[in-house]
């Protein structure tokens, strides 16, 4: 098994899944399958794309290449939540969400580091 590597989309994307997966109570690979799936995987893997993008400063087509979907794919989800985040108890959800990611990866990227 390849070690953790926080400059890596693929594990980026990882980590935004398992992050929102954890929140959802949901399993990471069904967030991360290759297929659509039940809407509300494919809406936490819209979740998951946006932190990645917004909360780790991923371009989309990064975060499209993490995820294995199109750029328009990425692009679509990030509209998705934007949307979303008129709620007000969404985008606090989402801004803790955010703000944990980036402690993760800022801790990992250090540790990689070391």
């Amino acid at each position: 098994m390849d070690e953790f590597n926080p400059r890596r989309d693929e594990d980026r994307a990882y980590l935004a899944a398992a992050l929102v997966g954890f929140a959802l109570g949901l399993k990471t690979q069904k967030i991360l399958t290759g297929d659509r799936g039940p809407p509300v995987h494919a809406r936490a893997r819209h979740i998951a794309m946006y932190l990645a993008y917004a909360g780790l400063g991923m371009s989309l087509s990064r975060v499209a290449a993490g995820f294995g979907r199109d750029k328009s794919t990425a692009a679509r989800a990030c509209r998705l939540v934007e949307d979303y985040r008129e709620d007000a108890d969404f985008d606090t959800w989402i801004d803790q969400l955010a703000l944990g990611l980036r402690s993760v990866a800022l801790i990992a990227q250090g540790e990689a580091a070391a």
